[in-house]
């Protein structure tokens, strides 16, 4: 019996946990992947109805904290990129490249955090 208080007790301080903050962002061509501070994985939809002018936004689902947020996508002008993505695509793997886009999330406290995808890189023998 101890133990099943115990494991109900657990549950139920885990439920009620904040769903934390955004640390990372993966974006589809159809969809964003939040990786949460306290492990929660949420995710934003593309669908008519959260569709905009330059990508689409809406409210997380699946984590205790549904946060706004809204994917802007960017027009790449990286001519190497371009070239892969024609590959790609006509190799039916178009969804293997991650679009290039900037994702805002505003939490609770009113804070916007904002990603990039693909994530920046830094040039070799950079120190910052």
């Amino acid at each position: 019996m101890y133990r099943l208080v115990s494991v109900a007790f657990l549950f139920l301080a885990a439920c009620a946990q904040s769903g934390g903050t955004p640390e990372s962002v993966m974006v589809q061509k159809d969809r964003i992947t939040v990786r949460m501070s306290s492990g929660w994985p949420c995710v934003g939809f593309r669908t008519p109805a959260t569709e905009t002018p330059d990508g689409w936004a809406g409210r997380l689902e699946g984590c205790p904290e549904q946060y706004p947020y809204r994917v802007t996508l960017k027009k790449g002008n990286n001519p190497v990129r371009l070239v892969l993505v024609e590959v790609f695509t006509a190799i039916g793997l178009g969804d293997s490249i991650a679009p290039v886009a900037e994702v805002e999330i505003t939490t609770g406290k009113g804070r916007t955090r904002v990603f990039r995808s693909p994530e920046p890189t830094r040039a070799r023998g950079s120190n910052s």
